[in-house]
């Protein structure tokens, strides 16, 4: 039960200091649900559709001053969960102290029905442009310059840890499957420089046509990757009052990192690490203007890999045994040999970048006749993300947005959205600006729901930016 505790108390603890990311940066999109491919702008669109680059903005230079994105998401337990049952009951004795909760099976089977079957994610994405640029002219097409920081988390548990926890072993006998439980997370930085130009077109069907890229040189700064995990714990009765208990595990991870994350090495964190990786990647996009105020945009991005030389570390466990008798010291020291598994130097690898493909639609009332029914000042957007591969944080569970930008008053923009799929479940978005024209303050979250929430929620957004529009 005390490590029951313990995990509920890490997952909440997650979750509160680690406030939402992805292209989380990009406020505006964020508060738009994170619809962002087709009305993406200045530096906005690097990293997302560097084929936005070329197309008119307000404005010919654009500069973001460290916008960022923290986003945190648990499918484990939910703080009802853990307030409800693991933070006691009133004392008897009016000291203010709570005395211990005796958990009942009603309220064991509540807990595991709160937990997805399988494996319960939680997952922490933070993302920030430290610093970025674009100026875009009608004859020499856009240029765009950024610094941007990128880190990734997840914790994967199988939802038997739960349920051994909660019951043990069995007298008349028990099983439990482990299997999936992984750990994974992510530290890296792009130097990127993306070019677009804008091809005029008097077809019937494309107004205009915008193509892009963006090249990127990466710094990973730190990696660690679960390999496998397999493991299984089961008792069984044999004889009157004996007991077989058969345990074994089989596990692999591998990690890389600079050198203050290294304990041997004593070495200060700093901001500008010496690399533990380093790769090559590319975006690619294209914007297309199909009627006035009706463009349609696809993308993809990160394309490319870190390749790790530095600091690689090789962590393998490997048990099997059938014990009859749980006291003997060769079997705990063995068991607990295994669970610290064996150190050893790792090979170089490469890690693959999270591709992730990008289809959208936008529509500015302003521009459109055939939208003419909105109202005046509106942007709606569609989009559907996909993720092309499961590498550093990326999930390829397909997304959906749709959001909506309504300027009431020219200078504060509000925001919303709603969006789908990716991993999560139905989440309302919400956001605004402050819009002086050459000075824009965003503020946003992908969870608006937790605002009006008293308790820690299971979702945690929130994303903020400056720009200078000039």
């Amino acid at each position: 039960m005390g490590i029951v505790r313990t995990l509920c108390i890490f997952t909440l603890l997650a979750q509160s200091v680690t406030l939402s990311a992805g292209d989380r940066w990009n406020v505006r999109a964020v508060g738009m649900g994170r619809t962002s491919v087709a009305l993406s702008r200045g530096t906005e669109a690097i990293g997302i559709n560097p084929a936005n680059l070329a197309l008119p903005g307000r404005g010919t230079f654009s500069l973001s001053l460290m916008p960022i994105g923290v986003r945190a998401s648990t499918e484990m337990l939910s703080y009802d969960i853990y307030q409800e049952y693991f933070t006691g009951i009133p004392g008897t004795d009016n000291n203010g102290k709570r005395d211990p909760k005796v958990l009942t099976e009603l309220d064991k089977q509540n807990i595991l029905a709160s937990i997805p079957d399988g494996l319960a994610a939680t997952r922490v994405d933070i993302e920030a442009m430290d610093l970025g640029a674009t100026i875009a002219t009608s004859k020499l097409g856009g240029l765009g310059v950024a610094v941007l920081d990128h880190a990734s988390g997840t914790l994967e548990i199988a939802k038997d840890f739960t349920r051994f926890f909660l019951y043990g072993l069995d007298s008349a006998g028990s099983q439990y499957n482990f299997d999936g439980t992984s750990v994974a997370a992510a530290w890296w930085r792009e130097f990127n420089v993306s070019y677009a130009y804008q091809i005029p077109l008097n077809s019937e069907w494309v107004h205009e046509l915008s193509i892009g890229l963006g090249v990127k040189l990466l710094q990973g700064f730190g990696i660690f990757e679960t390999e496998h995990y397999s493991s299984s714990i089961a008792n069984q009765r044999v004889g009157a009052n004996q007991y077989l208990l058969n345990a074994q595990f089989d596990y692999l991870t591998r990690r890389a990192g600079a050198d203050f994350f290294n304990p041997d090495k004593h070495v200060d964190m700093s901001m500008f690490p010496e690399p533990a990786g380093k790769g090559v990647g590319f975006d690619l996009g294209v914007s297309a203007q199909i009627k006035p105020g009706l463009r349609v945009a696809a993308s993809v991005t990160d394309i490319g890999s870190i390749h790790w030389t530095k600091n690689l570390v090789k962590t393998d466990g490997r048990y099997a045994l059938i014990m009859d008798d749980p006291f003997k010291t060769e079997n705990t020291d063995s068991l607990e040999q295994a669970v610290r598994g064996n150190n050893q130097a790792g090979d170089a690898f490469s890690s693959t970048l999270p591709t992730t493909l990008r289809i959208g639609v936008a529509i500015e009332s302003d521009e459109s006749a055939i939208f003419s029914f909105l109202p005046r000042k509106m942007l709606l957007a569609f989009d559907y993300t996909q993720g092309l591969n499961s590498s550093m944080g990326n999930l390829t569970q397909p997304r959906f947005s749709l959001g909506m930008e309504y300027r009431v008053i020219s200078f504060l923009p509000l925001r919303t959205g709603i969006s789908m799929g990716g991993g999560d479940g139905v989440r309302w978005a919400a956001g605004f600006g402050l819009d002086f024209y050459t000075i824009c303050l965003d503020i946003a979250t992908e969870n608006f729901g937790m605002i009006f929430s008293k308790k820690i929620p299971q979702n945690v957004s929130v994303a903020a930016g400056l720009r200078v529009l000039i």
